[in-house]
């Protein structure tokens, strides 16, 4: 049961990821995926908003730790 909870979990935490300009291209790309993956259209979707949110962070940690280098 814990695995389809995480996976339910990061789906949302996708879903929310995918504000302004990451929605269209989270549909444009989740479109011809489900024809190569054996994923569903809201799966990809969440994966690939899970991605967008990972390299947000990834830019705000590099961006703050170039900054507290500069001190």
């Amino acid at each position: 049961m814990a695995p389809k909870v995480a996976r339910r979990e990061a789906r949302r935490l996708g879903e929310v990821g995918l504000k302004g300009w990451r929605r269209p291209v989270a549909d444009a790309a989740s479109r011809p995926l489900t024809k190569v993956t054996p994923m569903s259209r809201d799966e990809l979707r969440g994966w690939l908003g899970v991605g967008f949110v990972l390299m947000s962070s990834w830019y705000l940690g590099s961006t703050i730790a170039r900054f507290l280098r500069t001190r």
